[in-house]
């Protein structure tokens, strides 16, 4: 019996722990270049939080092809902003 509730509580864990709504939430701010470094920073929020996608080499030719990559979950992510952009705000 105890197996049981514990296999049913694993089940209920990881149906409900791991989700894939990192699609709908990622919004891309912008993206600069460190010269001095060869890098390139894109910057997003996801869920209100800060995250990066630092592409060394500046390797990634086409920033549309890096948005698409990061809404498939193909890239990771890093947390905080390295390089600080301008958000753009919404017209109201």
């Amino acid at each position: 019996m105890k197996s049981i509730i514990t296999f049913l509580a694993g089940i209920v864990f990881f149906s409900t722990g791991f989700s894939n709504r990192q699609n709908e939430n990622i919004e891309f701010v912008c993206m600069r270049k460190h010269s001095a470094s060869n890098t390139c920073h894109y910057n997003f929020k996801v869920d209100g939080g800060n995250f990066r996608y630092v592409d060394i080499g500046c390797k990634q030719k086409k920033r549309d092809e890096v948005i698409e990559k990061v809404k498939k979950g193909d890239l990771a992510l890093a947390k905080e902003w390295k390089l600080p952009c301008q958000e753009v705000k919404p017209k109201q």
